[in-house]
């Protein structure tokens, strides 16, 4: 029977709607190439020459409305060179490429998008802020069965954006010593072992990243997907250059993603290992022409004049919602005061 299915399917001929998935997981060929990668090359070769369809053109178009009444602010990601997605899932093939179930174009899943950003924040970013157990590390990925506050869609194909106008481009793994990767006893690398190309699919194009939540942790997501995308890469063989993307404006090389104001003011007062005599606090109220204040003390009790003049480092006003640093004196009055003031955080 499924001989009798292959001798039919083997005559089809691709059409304007032709699913490059499908054909790539049934192995639909008219070829009749002895040597079997050989015969992969020419499917993978002929896979890669599939246009994405209307339906998807259409089906792109109706999932920007719907992110547009999510309110969702979508952002182009462009892939620098090629991107190998989900190459070692399982495939009829020895290699892989995510494709999107129902169209057969390529898409990133969310999930990579997501363990990539919370994978650069652990290792690149500064652990005070962004370690596993800080918050707000957990309040942007969430841990455990505690979700985060934003959501990472997949990110889909721009249509017509890819390559010379391909999303899919065929490319090759040339293993040379492919005894000694397989762990054979006494096969050490060789000069004489001779190279197996091996064909598999990688994407090229743009693709649309799209991140909801509140707004603030949001822009905050985007930040260390940027740098995640442009440093590190995402999906396979990322050491040898593939997955580089740039997505939206160039940032240069800054590597310090800031934490949202209320995340890092709790952490700041809620500091127990203060120096010997110092108070923290939040600034609240504001006098004439802001040249002084208010502290609301992080510990509670009564609230603490503060001046302009009374900062360590001259200012020329006095902030409203800064996170102040102090000593506790009385003036001659016996009222409170802050000497001695160092500003810990600013308002955004």
């Amino acid at each position: 029977m499924n001989q009798s299915r292959r001798s039919v399917l083997r005559d089809m001929q691709p059409e304007a709607t032709t699913h490059a998935g499908l054909w790539l997981e049934k192995y639909l060929d008219r070829f009749n190439v002895p040597d079997e990668e050989k015969e992969r090359s020419v499917l993978i070769k002929r896979v890669a020459a599939f246009q994405e369809t209307e339906l998807y053109a259409n089906f792109f178009k109706r999932w920007e409305n719907v992110l547009t009444q999510l309110k969702v602010k979508p952002e182009k990601a462009t892939v620098k060179g090629r991107l190998a997605i989900n190459l070692g899932t399982e495939s009829v093939l020895e290699t892989n490429i995510a494709l999107h179930h129902t169209y057969g174009t390529p898409y990133i899943p969310g999930s990579a998008l997501k363990g990539l950003a919370a994978f650069y924040a652990r290792n690149y970013l500064k652990s005070e802020e962004w370690g596993e157990t800080q918050p707000a590390y957990r309040t942007l990925f969430g841990y455990g069965e505690q979700a985060g506050y934003v959501t990472f869609f997949d990110a889909l194909y721009i249509p017509g954006s890819g390559f010379e106008g391909n999303a899919l481009w065929p490319d090759v793994i040339t293993p040379h010593h492919p005894d000694y990767y397989e762990g054979k006893l006494n096969a050490a690398p060789a000069d004489w072992d001779s190279p197996t190309p091996i064909s598999f699919l990688t994407a090229t194009g743009d693709y649309l990243i799209a991140l909801a939540g509140p707004e603030a942790w949001v822009e905050v997501g985007l930040k260390i997907l940027k740098l995640a995308l442009e440093e590190l890469g995402i999906g396979a063989k990322t050491s040898s250059g593939y997955g580089r993307m740039v997505l939206g404006e160039e940032m240069g090389k800054e590597k310090t993603v800031k934490e949202p104001y209320e995340i890092a003011k709790n952490r700041i007062l809620s500091d127990e290992t203060l120096p010997a005599g110092r108070c923290r606090g939040t600034v609240k109220e504001i006098g004439q022409k802001d040249s002084f204040g208010f502290i609301y003390p992080a510990r509670g009790g009564e609230k603490v004049f503060v001046h302009r003049n009374h900062f360590m480092e001259p200012v020329e006003r006095v902030i409203k919602d800064v996170v102040v640093e102090y000593n506790l004196v009385k003036n001659d009055k016996g009222e409170l005061q802050a000497k001695d003031v160092v500003i810990l955080l600013q308002p955004d």
